[in-house]
């Protein structure tokens, strides 16, 4: 079998956008909305956020961010509002299976930019982006079996729930049962996007 070349991952110079959401390359001026954001118990609950989140782990998030864009293992993009560019979130397409064509969408939300839509529409776009940018051909996303929210946020965005994986992933205080859910390149629909 002959192994897929890695591509080298260009981050577009400009932001993609969709309604009142956006996302771009992170940027050190990101650290305070950064630091706030990670202090909240549910992006700690979640994902492999420290508890007690410092600016010193912001600045080894920024850093990591960089050399994993730089590497082309990840599409590291910060989601930002639109209008004013207030940090929202974190987003990024990882673990490519480039001999598959395949990716894996990751994300998070501040506490105060939930319940906007945000998080659709940045998977939206990162999953469009890297059908057209990428030459993915199937996108995974999995979602903590007891974190509905976010399982909502892949349902809304087209993704097809497909297993449950149990004791698939450490977060920071406990294993977790996760769901898979999968979206094909010709199942998305493409969002009106500038970018």
């Amino acid at each position: 079998m002959t192994t897929a070349p890695t591509p080298r991952i260009v981050l577009p110079a400009d932001p993609l956008v969709e309604g009142a959401t956006a996302l771009r390359p992170w940027r050190d001026a990101d650290l305070p909305e950064l630091v706030q954001a990670c202090r909240d118990p549910d992006i700690v609950r979640w994902t492999s956020v420290p508890a007690a989140y410092s600016e010193a782990d912001a600045r080894n998030y920024l850093r990591q961010r960089y050399d994993a864009a730089f590497a082309g293992l990840t599409a590291p993009f910060a989601i930002v509002d639109a209008s004013d560019g207030r940090l929202l979130g974190s987003i990024s397409l990882l673990r490519f299976a480039w001999t598959h064509a395949r990716g894996e969408v990751g994300y998070w939300l501040a506490s105060w930019a939930r319940g906007q839509g945000h998080a659709t529409r940045a998977v939206r776009l990162i999953c469009a982006w890297g059908f057209r940018s990428l030459r993915l051909e199937r996108i995974d996303l999995m979602a903590a079996v007891e974190n509905p929210a976010s399982q909502q946020v892949a349902d809304r965005a087209g993704f097809t729930r497909e297993a449950i994986l149990r004791s698939y992933m450490h977060g920071t205080f406990e294993r977790q049962d996760m769901v898979m859910f999968g979206l094909l390149r010709d199942e998305l629909s493409a969002p009106e996007i500038s970018g």
